[in-house]
């Protein structure tokens, strides 16, 4: 009986004390994008799939005809280095310059979109990041679509 006095004891100090059994919430993570995602190696590795997954999607592959996929690979790696906070600079055209004759719609951007993410649940990039690469490359639309 002692020992449940006790115990019942201490957990009400416990409790009293502000502890609880629940475990300390983890710190926020505030490194860059690009830290998070792995760096380089895995932006490379995101990229080099995407471009694989693009150019087989019937619903895009004829804008990555004429491409030379290890230019273009080459290009999206400093790209979304640059975009992710990985201080690479991107030295191609700007996103309106490089997209103004292709004639991309809504529904070919979606599919881009679409390929992304799958990309990234793919290659098993958590959450809170595939979020923010779909969310920076949903923000170059406007500059995408319709020229």
């Amino acid at each position: 009986m002692f020992e449940r006095l006790c115990s019942a004891i201490v957990a009400t100090v416990l409790v009293a004390c502000g502890a609880s059994s629940k475990p300390a919430p983890a710190p926020p993570d505030n490194r860059s994008l690009f830290e998070r995602l792995g760096g380089q190696p895995a932006i490379n590795a995101v990229v080099h799939e995407f471009v694989v997954t693009t150019k087989a999607d019937p619903r895009i592959s004829q804008f990555f005809l004429n491409t030379d996929p290890v230019k273009l690979e080459q290009s999206m790696d400093d790209h979304v280095c640059s975009i992710t906070g990985g201080g690479c600079a991107y030295r191609g055209k700007s996103m309106r310059d490089a997209h103004t004759t292709m004639k991309i719609n809504d529904a070919d951007f979606a599919a881009f979109m679409d390929d992304l993410r799958q990309v990234l649940v793919k290659l098993e990039v958590p959450e809170r990041e595939g979020r923010e690469v779909l969310t920076a490359f949903d923000g170059m639309k406007g500059d995408v679509v319709g020229h």
